[in-house]
């Protein structure tokens, strides 16, 4: 194989042709600063030189119709116009969530679980009991077992129509029958005892079998109907997170979003209101929340940063109750979703819908 290698080419060659712009001619080798008249043709060419090399390469004709443009003003972020929050207080808030998770899913020696841990809180899939468990309502209205048992009481209630019916056609059906004489198997207190079989049939529409339920009623009750005390609502306090895992963490904040969404389409419904305790709740599953999500499980965290945001833009120019979440929860809320699971562009959703007039 033969190595092909380029010809090497003189700079100065006597044998090149002559091309525009090359020197050809002999030109005087002069000071820069030479202001004298030339004397003869090398001159005159280093002076023609020297003047076509101040010339500009390129030169503009003035445009008589020309007008002058304004310099937009640049942009104000949404930061800049309190829009959103800034990025120092995004950086801190991300921070100190980052280190709370931390601290409480890391193992802690010698601590006893309590043994009512199970029993204080309600079932996963009841929507309606968590709820009411939320709000502070008494254990009979959210309790598993509680909850148990009023629906067997409901089916009771749903059968004893029918018994009723069915003990009074066997006392009109005894009452119907002729007396043909003394029977020496039936005696005087049969009557008794089918009345007593009706009032027992009654007791189960009207008295519990636990105190659970129902309470008879006090001398003060009957005196008349009181206002009742607002309940206060049940905190996250570390004994019930310690019950609740990943996949209950993410179940309970799809019933966050559900509630959420329910309270923005009735935003003046008092009784459907998001308080700074459900956002507390949510802040603490969130610490329950894997770093490691499925697609599905992003989804719903991703909604829940955007009924956050729903919150924001629906109570603009609005004014409610003391009790309701504050702008901070639900900044903290979107903040914790957009930061910790890496969803940047919310915060550009954020920025577009707040925008808006």
């Amino acid at each position: 194989m033969v190595n092909k290698r380029k010809r090497q080419e003189p700079e100065d060659s006597d044998l090149e042709e002559p091309a525009p712009g090359r020197q050809i001619l002999p030109v005087a080798n002069l000071p820069d600063d030479f202001d004298g008249d030339p004397t003869d043709g090398m001159q005159y060419l280093f002076l023609v030189r020297r003047d076509a090399r101040r010339l500009p390469h390129i030169k503009r004709a003035h445009n008589p119709y020309e007008e002058s443009v304004r310099p937009h003003d640049p942009p104000v972020s949404a930061i800049a116009r309190g829009v959103l929050p800034c990025e120092k207080w995004q950086d801190t808030f991300q921070s100190h969530f980052c280190n709370l998770r931390k601290n409480l899913t890391q193992p802690t020696i010698h601590v006893r679980r309590s043994s009512l841990m199970q029993q204080s809180i309600p079932e996963k899939k009841d929507r309606e009991a968590w709820w009411n468990f939320l709000a502070g309502h008494p254990e009979s209205e959210w309790s598993p077992a509680a909850r148990a048992e009023l629906r067997k009481k409901s089916k009771v209630a749903q059968h004893t129509p029918a018994v009723l019916e069915s003990l009074r056609d066997a006392s009109q059906g005894i009452d119907a029958v002729p007396s043909r004489g003394p029977n020496p198997t039936e005696t005087p207190g049969d009557d008794t005892q089918t009345v007593a079989a009706a009032n027992l049939s009654l007791q189960l529409m009207v008295e519990p079998s636990d105190g659970n339920l129902a309470t008879p009623m006090s001398s003060q009750d009957a005196q008349g109907p009181q206002e009742d005390a607002k309940p206060l609502p049940r905190e996250a306090t570390p004994n019930r997170l310690r019950g609740i895992d990943h996949r209950m963490s993410i179940h309970l904040l799809m019933y966050f979003v559900h509630w959420i969404n329910l309270h923005l389409q009735n935003f003046d419904d008092a009784s459907k209101i998001i308080t700074n305790s459900h956002a507390r709740w949510i802040l603490s599953l969130l610490t329950r929340v894997e770093d490691t999500v499925s697609a599905d499980e992003m989804n719903l965290l991703r909604n829940l940063a955007r009924a956050c945001l729903g919150i924001l833009q629906t109570r603009r120019g609005r004014v409610e109750a003391a009790e309701a979440i504050s702008d901070a929860s639900c900044w903290m809320i979107f903040t914790a979703v957009a930061g910790v699971w890496g969803q940047k562009d919310l915060w550009t959703d954020a920025e577009a819908v707040l925008s808006r007039p």
